[in-house]
């Protein structure tokens, strides 16, 4: 188990500039040694949420405090080496990450087979520690649901001379339901524009002179971005209106015979809209609109004129 605080930069970059900003960082850094023959690896994440999606709306809503529950499997294809459950948490500025590497990789077989882990599994497989006991006090009075999965390949840098700090740029992201799962590929969708990346810096420290440089000289701003929400919302529409129709429905209906086909990705507009803090939301009517892939480069293309000086 692990947990540490620090400040996380993001920054959206376009791809046809990553190998030369690499390699200016590589005079600073070196690759983590966990990345495969082509300098990355994959992660894959399943994020749990209440069934009125607090968590997605904490965020939505810039709440000064906040959390996210996942699960995440690092280089999950075929050899999965580091399966973790984590509580992202949010101060302001400041981010601490909690996570309890899990006993056994036996969960991910479940997970294969039935595309999605229910948190009772995963509280089955942890070690008594502090973050367990929190991670069921939180299962235990919000109740929560696995809503989506995330799957992306991560070029990960290490600093040569600073401590605490790690220098990533996230690619291919993508996002499938709980129904969907992470071991298919072909059901996920795209949740960034494919010539665009998360370019993030983590640190708990200020950002070094050599890296204010080198963002000045390839004009990259730094903005807000959020896996989960944009998952959510190409997955379930904006703002999760066909999650809460499906959870209503399966708490509604009575279970379904085997070889029925009912669908659970009702779109009718007679299902209620989620509300948190007395708020109302605008809400899509799924992919027939500006999909979350265009809204997101319409989105942070604006902010290229603005370099990063620090915090």
């Amino acid at each position: 188990m692990s947990s540490r605080y620090r400040h996380e930069l993001k920054f959206i970059v376009p791809l046809g500039e990553a190998d030369a900003l690499f390699s200016d960082l590589l005079l600073y850094c070196d690759y983590d040694p966990h990345v495969t023959e082509n300098k990355s690896y994959e992660i894959a994440s399943i994020y749990y949420d209440t069934e009125d999606l607090r968590f997605y709306y904490d965020r939505e809503e810039s709440i000064g405090y906040r959390r996210k529950v996942r699960l995440r499997s690092y280089n999950y294809r075929g050899e999965a080496t580091a399966l973790f459950i984590e509580i992202k948490e949010k101060h302001q500025q400041y981010v601490l990450k909690k996570r309890i590497l899990l006993r056994s990789m036996d969960i991910l077989k479940t997970f294969e087979l039935h595309d999605h882990i229910p948190l009772e599994a995963v509280i089955a497989e942890m070690e008594d520690c502090p973050e367990a006991r929190e991670i069921e006090y939180l299962h235990n009075r919000l109740h929560l649901y696995p809503v989506v999965n995330i799957r992306y390949h991560r070029r990960p840098l290490i600093p040569k001379f600073e401590n605490d700090m790690r220098i990533t740029l996230d690619t291919r992201i993508t996002a499938g339901g709980d129904n969907l799962g992470m071991y298919k590929p072909e059901q996920e969708r795209s949740i960034i524009a494919p010539d665009l990346g998360v370019f993030e810096v983590k640190t708990n420290q200020s950002v070094p002179t050599w890296l204010q440089v080198i963002l000045r000289r390839y004009n990259i701003g730094q903005t807000r971005y959020s896996k989960y929400c944009l998952g959510v919302d190409e997955v379930y529409g904006r703002g999760g209106r066909r999650w809460i129709q499906q959870l209503d429905s399966l708490e509604k209906k009575p279970p379904e015979t085997p070889g029925s086909n009912a669908s659970s990705d009702s779109s009718n507009g007679n299902g209620s809209s989620p509300q948190n803090s007395g708020k109302s939301h605008e809400v899509g009517e799924g992919n027939d609109g500006v999909s979350t892939m265009t809204r997101t480069a319409l989105e942070y293309s604006h902010l290229s004129s603005k370099a990063v000086v620090g915090f």
